[in-house]
């Protein structure tokens, strides 16, 4: 073999793909990445041409802001490991705290502003509530829905993982939650707000499973349990540029061959083994890259035709993924000419239609926004994740797939307004806009067919975790890779993207017979004086019965 371990060809390089990389060359593998689009997949960030002037850079973009929750210990893990001058823990030292989060409303009446900074302390369950926007806003919610939600919550920490399979897996957030008959301001705050705003899907059709987790992972960053570092993070500078390129030079120094602008294509299989990908280039040249091993990692929306070519032959199984579902969570970029911090962290906008999440990127950079990007009058970037694209928007009375790229900023300008502007604080204006940039991996919005999104986001629905795909495979030199792929962290992450790679190249390393050590794939916290409840629930479970917290709302009629 050509190197300890022999050769393997990675399909893909986002998060997942630069994980599996990292993870066998340091283990004495050779390594070929192959990615068509740009390194670090729907992670990198890019800039937008012709906007730099004076030796200044283009203005950045990305697909949507980065963040860090406290949860994230696997690819906080990778970053340590990847060199950044003068930063003696790698990119990891690139992290910067985002100590508050705002929980803004309709011309701020009951918005709620959170400290989740790791100087704040031991905190209490009723402020994680608080923490998620629970009670803020109009009448906001009554004594009663508040206990209810926390007895979502609590149902939910407590079930056992036969349960959470066998139970909450197949329902929806929408039904766990009771929101039939429920509040518009239950609604709003406990049931669509956390899904539309945290993991761009509907309530109705997201999983309990999924949702529950988050906020149960959260809900232990935000308290201090666990592993102990800051709930919420954010890199110092574009994505790429404080963490991407660093990688890509670091796999580069380990030997890693990275052949950017190729397309897998189709996968040659022989005696059920994979021999072969045939690759496109960016001149529609073929070739085909051989290798002993071969980890997939590409995006699951990739799958699908690659399934016909080759892919179902190496793992008939594999057709499950066709059953996943994609939505949009889309980036737009405002640059303004004056700093419009607002809060030092993210904003979640719970009254927006089209369930809007911002930070405003320059106040948590190291360098000087306006004489390092743009024309020179640029302060500061309000990055915006929109995540609704099928709902009536306040300005046109259409979806966002429905509006022009114009008619996107313009309406996504009048909800950040909506939810900012008010008494005591300096509010955006027109003046303050510079200019804006709209995610170019969404395209047709200016017609003449329907818009299409290069770069849609997996959405855990309900029954979904029987469809995703396992890191190993019927093929035994084929492995998945991608946050499509079952890990501990169910939910499309760039943690569980990390997390599935890192499972991949052990199944690779135990096929192999290679006496490296395993990767570290880092498990949720899961506090021990639950254990006891979880256990009784497991036997509630296997006799058919409900969890012994579970009960009706308030709201829904009694038998």
């Amino acid at each position: 073999m050509a190197a300890r371990g022999g050769r393997v060809a990675v399909l893909g390089g986002g998060v997942a793909g630069l994980t599996a990389a990292t993870e066998l060359a340091e283990r004495g593998f050779e390594v070929t990445v192959v990615e068509p689009t740009g390194w670090g997949g729907k992670a990198r960030s890019s800039s937008v041409p012709g906007t730099g002037t004076g030796g200044r850079l283009d203005l950045p973009s990305e697909h949507g802001f980065r963040f860090f929750p406290g949860f994230y210990r696997s690819l906080p893990d990778t970053l340590r490991r990847i060199p950044f001058a003068g930063r003696p823990d790698g990119v990891a030292g690139n992290l910067r705290e985002a100590t508050h989060m705002l929980s803004a409303r309709s011309g701020r009446i009951g918005e709620r502003l959170t400290d989740v900074s790791s100087a704040a302390g031991a905190r209490s369950p009723l402020e994680f509530l608080r923490a998620i926007g629970l009670g803020t806003g109009g009448t906001g919610l009554s004594s009663e829905e508040l206990l209810y939600y926390a007895n979502r919550l609590l149902v939910y920490i407590t079930s056992s993982e036969e349960r959470r399979l066998g139970q909450w897996e197949s329902t929806s957030w929408w039904d766990f939650s009771r929101a039939d008959g429920a509040s518009e301001e239950y609604r709003k705050a406990c049931v669509v707000g956390t899904t539309r705003t945290v993991v761009a899907a509907r309530a109705e059709v997201c999983s309990t499973h999924t949702v529950g987790g988050f906020l149960e992972a959260f809900c232990y960053g935000f308290l201090g349990r666990g592993e102990v570092q800051p709930a919420d993070r954010v890199l110092n500078g574009p994505t790429s540029t404080a963490w991407i390129d660093p990688w890509v030079r670091h796999l580069a120094s380990l030997g890693v061959r990275l052949e950017l602008g190729r397309r897998v294509e189709r996968l040659t299989v022989s005696g059920g083994a994979v021999t072969g990908a045939v690759l496109r280039g960016p001149h529609g040249e073929r070739e085909e890259l051989t290798a002993d091993w071969y980890v997939c990692a590409l995006p699951v929306d990739r799958l699908g035709p690659l399934l016909e070519r080759g892919l179902a032959a190496a793992d008939p199984e594999l057709k499950s993924v066709t059953e996943l579902r994609t939505d949009w969570m889309v980036g737009i970029q405002f640059y303004l000419r004056e700093p419009v911090p607002v809060v030092r962290g993210h904003v979640l906008f719970l009254d927006s239609p089209w369930a809007l999440t911002s930070i405003s990127q320059a106040q948590f950079w190291d360098h000087d926004f306006r004489a390092t990007y743009g024309d020179g009058t640029v302060a500061d970037c309000l990055s915006v994740d929109v995540s609704a694209w099928d709902t009536p928007g306040v300005l046109y009375g259409k979806p966002a797939r429905e509006c022009t790229r114009a008619e996107v900023a313009a309406e996504v300008w009048a909800q950040l307004c909506d939810g900012l502007n008010g008494p005591g604080r300096p509010g955006l204006h027109p003046g303050l806009l510079h200019s804006w940039h709209l995610d170019p991996a969404v395209r047709g919005l200016d017609g003449p067919g329907p818009a299409v999104n290069d770069e849609a986001l997996l959405i855990n629905t309900t029954g979904s975790w029987a469809a995703r795909p396992s890191a190993v495979t019927a093929a035994p030199n084929l492995f998945m890779a991608g946050d499509h792929v079952r890990c501990p962290v169910n939910l499309a992450t760039m943690e569980g993207a990390n997390q599935a790679a890192r499972l991949a190249v052990n199944a690779l390393l135990e096929a192999a017979g290679h006496p490296a050590d395993p990767a570290e794939v880092h498990r949720l916290h899961q506090p021990e004086e639950l254990r006891r409840l979880k256990e009784v629930d497991a036997e509630l479970y296997h006799q058919g019965r409900p969890h012994l917290l579970d009960g009706p709302a308030p709201w829904e009629p009694r038998a």
